[in-house]
């Protein structure tokens, strides 16, 4: 037996605030495709950390004397 998704507390009256968060989180899933489609970084707060979940950065070289 699973348990149910928990259901957001927040009920919005205004129709244009409802749709805030599926945006957000279709713009985050864009973000993140185009990311690794054009191989650059994209950084997100995970666990208290700054993550990037994009592209992996270039390592950087050896500093020589």
């Amino acid at each position: 037996m699973s348990t149910p998704k928990p259901q957001s507390t927040i009920m919005l009256c205004d129709p244009d605030l409802q749709k805030v968060l599926p945006a957000l989180r279709r713009a985050a899933h864009i973000a993140r495709e185009l990311a690794l489609r054009t191989g650059t970084p994209c950084h997100v707060w995970l666990d208290g950390k700054m993550v990037n979940i994009g592209a992996p950065l270039p390592a950087k070289p050896a500093a020589t004397k």
